[in-house]
């Protein structure tokens, strides 16, 4: 999950970084040295090797040429950690996690997951059951996690494998009749405590306007038949920039669920 999470943070880098090199053409060549000059400092202009000093009428000029020289110590940073970030996912892309792979053998699985399911018998027994789950778009069924489920997107993986991994209870794309409707929330919880039923809505395409708008109207639906936001229905958002994180995940659970 750092992988990806890395991944997504390189790629924000780059647009920083272009955005800064966009924004420092704009200002005029050369830059601003501060010296000390007794109980004085002394600002001095340096362009080609030449080194010219800034008078007090000409204090804007400096502010600029100081803009300037923040703005390229920003992008230095931002250079720097995208250099550190490159070598990590270099020394780490063709590495499989040792869990991921005790997992994916079924001789182990069913011994493990039973270790990783909460005390109670009742939870146990409810997250064990088979139940009704959404059968539209299977082809769309491509990540496979530790629980044993495949879903539909990385961001799902990373809401499904935090549950998992921390005992709670949970089911996915489980049918939930509302009204005249049958919906599958992306995740039925049981709190690992109090056993309340809690739903956890992930809206993944929220920059895409008919995408915003059916989330919203499946929201009023929601509150209207007592799944109330903040209360007993959990939900995460994310765009094309701004990607679902490991770090609001575990924010979520810990709010809601712990």
């Amino acid at each position: 999950m750092l992988y990806q999470e890395l991944l997504t943070k390189k790629n924000i880098l780059e647009k920083q970084i272009e955005l800064l090199k966009q924004k420092i053409a704009l200002y005029p060549p050369g830059y601003l040295l501060c010296v000390k000059n007794g109980k004085y400092i002394k600002n001095i202009y340096v362009q080609d090797g030449m080194h010219t000093h800034i008078p007090k009428k000409k204090i804007a000029f400096a502010k600029t040429l100081a803009e300037k020289k923040y703005f390229t110590a920003s992008l230095e940073d931002l250079l720097y950690e995208q250099k550190a970030i490159d070598s990590f996912l270099k020394y780490y892309q063709n590495y499989i996690p040792k869990t991921q792979k005790l997992m994916e053998n079924s001789a182990y699985q069913k011994m493990i997951t039973s270790a990783l399911k909460p005390l109670s018998k009742e939870l146990e027994d409810w997250a064990s059951e088979s139940y009704d789950k959404n059968t539209s778009y299977p082809e769309q069924l491509r990540h496979p996690c530790m629980s044993g489920h495949i879903v539909r997107s990385k961001s799902e993986l990373l809401i499904d494998q935090a549950l998992f991994t921390r005992q709670i209870p949970f089911r996915y794309e489980c049918a939930l009749k509302l009204k005249d409707f049958t919906f599958y929330p992306d995740f039925i919880i049981r709190h690992p405590e109090s056993g309340k039923e809690i739903l956890w809505e992930h809206f993944g395409l929220m920059d895409v306007p008919s995408y915003s708008q059916n989330a919203f109207q499946k929201l009023q639906i929601y509150s209207s038949c007592g799944y109330i936001p903040t209360i007993n229905l959990i939900t995460s958002y994310e765009t094309r920039d701004h990607p679902l994180t490991v770090e609001s995940v575990e924010n979520l659970i810990l709010q809601y669920l712990s």
